[in-house]
Parts: C-alpha cells; sequence; structure tokens
C-alpha cells in the first residue's frame, strides 16, 4: 500500500505543480494584456494632447494650459499604473527564471518595484526611489536622489562651504 500512496502523492504533487504554473501563465498573460491596453490609453491621450497643441498653434484656437495639464496628469497616472503591473508580470517573469539570479529572485519575492526614470547613480540599475540601498550594487539611493533634487535646483553661483580648522594635537581614541 505504501507505494501506491508514494506514487500518488508524487502525482498529486506534480499536477498542483503544473496547476500553479499555468495560473500564473495565464495571470501573466492578462497582466500583459492590461498594461497593452493602458499603453493604447496613454498613447491616445498623448495624441489628443498633440492634437490640442496643434490646433492652438496652427489654427489659433483656444486651449487652456489646465486642460493640457489635465491631460497631462493622466498620462502620469496611466504611466504609474503600467510600471505597477509591469513590476507584478516581471515578478512572475523571475520566478520562473532559470537565468535569474538569487537577487533577482529574492527581490521579486519581496515584492519590491522600481519607480519608473530612477536609476542608481553608481551602477544604472533600475531603482526604487522610496528605498535606501540600490538592490544590485547596494550603493545609497538617496544620495544619488539627493544629487538629482540639487542639479534640479537653480544656482545663484554662490556655494558656501564649511572648514573647520585642523587642531596640531594627536587624536587618541577615547574608550
Amino acid at each position: 500500500m505504501s507505494i501506491i500512496d508514494n506514487v500518488i502523492n508524487t502525482v498529486t504533487k506534480e499536477v498542483n505543480k503544473v496547476q500553479s504554473r499555468a495560473q500564473e501563465g495565464i495571470q501573466a498573460f492578462n497582466l500583459a494584456n492590461q498594461i497593452k491596453e493602458l499603453e493604447r490609453k496613454k498613447h491616445a491621450k498623448m495624441a489628443e494632447i498633440g492634437r490640442l497643441i496643434f490646433d492652438k498653434h496652427q489654427n489659433n484656437k483656444d486651449v487652456s494650459e489646465d486642460l493640457l495639464k489635465e491631460r497631462c496628469s493622466e498620462i502620469s497616472a496611466i504611466d504609474h499604473e503600467i510600471s505597477v503591473l509591469q513590476s507584478e508580470l516581471d515578478q512572475i517573469k523571475i520566478n520562473h527564471d532559470p537565468d535569474a539570479t538569487p537577487s533577482q529572485k529574492a527581490e521579486a519575492k519581496a515584492g519590491y518595484s522600481t519607480s519608473a526614470g530612477f536609476h542608481c547613480h553608481s551602477c544604472g540599475a533600475p531603482a526604487n526611489r522610496e528605498k535606501a540601498f540600490c538592490p544590485a550594487c547596494g550603493e545609497s539611493l538617496k544620495a544619488s536622489d539627493e544629487a538629482e533634487k540639487e542639479s534640479k535646483k537653480p544656482s545663484a553661483g554662490t556655494d558656501e562651504v564649511e572648514v573647520e580648522p585642523e587642531d596640531d594635537l594627536p587624536h587618541t581614541p577615547t574608550v
């Protein structure tokens, strides 16, 4: 009886694995379709902005800046939705990719997602703006985020530098 039970248990486990992979395949297919639909909506919004700008400049129609800003914010929201769905799709793909590194699989398991357009300043890997360290190289992401913000600030040409005076006494560590 135990041999038959072992065969039944083994077959049951394998069937469950196949079912699980089939469900993940269907989920990946659905996510890819949702992404394509959002990309179509994004392109339609961009075309609408193009028509509005063309009408404004070529046909001298009155197009408010508020309307253009509203369409741009709609596109940004669509981009955000696409990045969320894309990270879900990437997680599914990485779980079954034999070439995926252990760190990629750990990121996917932990639900790590990247921020659109944000990369590590050190290695260039896509990263999450909300995280402290790069998942690829371990470098601090806050430094690159602050450097990016500083580079966008207008500079008046007068940078203050703090200098501390050096003393000539040797430093001894205190315990």
